[in-house]
């Protein structure tokens, strides 16, 4: 019965809907599928053996007729022969639940930062106008039943999969990356009732929930169209308590548009209210957390809107390439963050600054399982070091080996253990072919930067014997205590660890912090436009 009556709503709304001018091809992105159905779902309305056959010749010439989802050819003759090439989104009593489900849904990708169009949005808003003009009612159409079909492996493959998945490589982006099955999605939401990415990963879920949020905020700032932008201060000058100046009047004003500050305050002095709030919004943009209001943190809250929605989608998309979680426990390093956060049962629970690779020799997004913790580790200087430092150095001085406490190792160059090596007292191995790795540094000074691209391309830890003492914490005979004589002894020693720790270095320019507040990082390695553009090529 509550079928009938849901698809009696259908017919009505689809009447109503008769009157509306057409869609343009033209304006596809821009617009939306009709809301015909009624958008709820009933789980259990999906039955492969409800007898209602289709003529599965048909198949090849929908696609035929219909070239944008041929991509699927494969997806729609798996589905369909496992499912004995029964109507699934039809049952005796016309289109089942879930449709108008994937009618939202669809409706809703703009607002999941995908700008794609939808393919034959007229052609469905046409055969879903046309079904109300027949005598039989709930009779099934082969056509729009297989409609419906391709639109959910569109769906699928731009919501859940990443529109560019299969172009991550090109940008140099190496970590795992989600492998679906369509059919087996599409049988799995059927028979729940729902459309869902039943098998995403928790972490990202949830930080993709929360930038869906966060891009509706910012979408609704640039409609506004009136955004404030502060002026810049002079030189190196810098705004504190108690101060006077019309900056101030446009801080507070700009704070209240991104929604930071209650009220658009128009006073020009300085006080401890609008202190506060500067000091809690600085880190979210990588900055010190204090209230100088300088031109850092001018330029940072000047970022118009509209580039700030761009910056949210393309880390959208990089969430989508994230495959199920495999491991309770990982750790993540995001370059731009400048930070590692070590991650247990899918929630951070601890986490410390990095230092990452300079623009010219960038850290590389990619993982690995780390095996070996290695106390007063030699340095093994890379040939390329070598070429452009060592062998100029030596050129230079003689002694220039003896001053850095380096020496020849069967033709190559390295660095002894001890405080002064520039692995420091203990390194993080995770075998890769990149030659990447996490390590300590006696260059401490260099984490109180705000921006610290500064190495070669591995990673510095700012904490490393806390690091060390979590990744050793399952083995009894590591105590903190052990762990710090082994990082003195200048000796070098590889310890194994008793189960793999899968390490993850990603780029996320745009995530939510621990307050699960919108962050933004500065796109060091500048790739964020380059995945905008090919987003919007779609």
């Amino acid at each position: 019965m509550k079928i009938r009556i849901t698809y009696l709503l259908f017919v009505f709304v689809s009447g109503l809907l008769i009157s509306c001018n057409s869609f343009s091809n033209k304006k596809q992105q821009a617009d939306s599928i009709p809301k015909t159905i009624e958008a709820s779902a009933m789980p259990g309305s999906f039955n492969a053996n409800s007898g209602i056959k289709m003529d599965s010749a048909f198949i090849g010439k929908f696609l035929f007729e219909n070239p944008l989802f041929r991509e699927f050819e494969k997806d729609f003759d798996t589905f369909y022969r496992a499912n004995n090439y029964n109507y699934v989104w039809y049952n005796k009593e016309g289109l089942i639940e879930i449709s108008s489900a994937l009618i939202s849904e669809l409706n809703d990708m703009e607002q999941q930062g995908v700008t794609a169009s939808i393919p034959y949005k007229d052609s469905l808003e046409q055969l879903l106008h046309s079904a109300t003009d027949t005598k039989h009612i709930t009779a099934p159409d082969i056509t729009i039943e297989l409609m419906l079909t391709g639109e959910y492996f569109f769906y699928a493959k731009k919501i859940w999969e990443g529109a560019l998945n299969h172009k991550a490589d090109s940008i140099n982006w190496y970590l795992p990356r989600k492998k679906l099955s369509y059919p087996a999605l599409l049988e799995s939401n059927l028979k729940e009732g729902k459309i869902a990415d039943i098998d995403g990963p928790v972490a990202a879920k949830a930080q993709y929930e929360g930038l869906k949020k966060a891009l509706v905020q910012y979408r609704e700032i640039e409609k506004d169209s009136n955004e404030t932008v502060v002026p810049s201060l002079k030189g190196s000058a810098v705004i504190k308590v108690n101060d006077a100046s019309t900056i101030v009047a446009a801080v507070r004003k700009r704070l209240y548009q991104l929604g930071d500050a209650a009220t658009a305050d128009s006073g020009s002095i300085y006080d401890t209210a609008l202190a506060a709030i500067i000091s809690k919004v600085k880190p979210r943009y990588g900055l010190k957390a204090n209230s100088a209001i300088d031109n850092s943190f001018i330029s940072a809250i000047n970022v118009p809107a509209k580039k700030r929605a761009e910056q949210i989608m393309v880390n959208m998309e990089r969430l989508r390439w994230i495959p199920g979680d495999t491991s309770k426990e990982f750790i993540l390093v995001n370059i731009p963050e400048y930070t590692l956060i070590y991650y247990e049962n899918a929630k951070p629970v601890w986490r410390c600054g990095v230092v990452v690779g300079r623009p010219m020799t960038k850290t590389v997004i990619f993982s690995g399982d780390m095996r070996y913790v290695v106390f007063s580790p030699y340095w093994n200087v890379p040939t390329s070091i070598i070429n452009k430092e060592i062998k100029p150095g030596m050129a230079r001085n003689k002694n220039y080996l003896t001053r850095h406490n380096m020496e020849w190792n069967g033709g190559r160059v390295r660095q002894k253990p001890g405080p002064s090596n520039s692995l420091g007292l203990v390194k993080f191995l995770f075998p890769n072919s990149n030659n990447i790795y996490l390590h300590d540094t006696p260059s401490k000074s260099l984490f109180s930067e705000t921006d610290r691209a500064f190495s070669h391309g591995c990673i510095r830890v700012s904490r490393p014997k806390e690091l060390a003492i979590r990744v050793l914490r399952q083995d009894p005979a590591w105590t903190p205590e052990k762990i710090d004589a082994a990082m003195h002894a200048g000796r070098e020693q590889y310890v194994t660890l008793k189960r793999t720790i899968p390490v993850y270095i990603g780029y996320f320019t745009a995530f939510m912090g621990d307050g699960w507040e919108i962050n933004f990082r500065p796109d060091i390695y500048k790739r964020d436009d380059i995945l905008l553009s090919m987003l919007m090529q779609q």
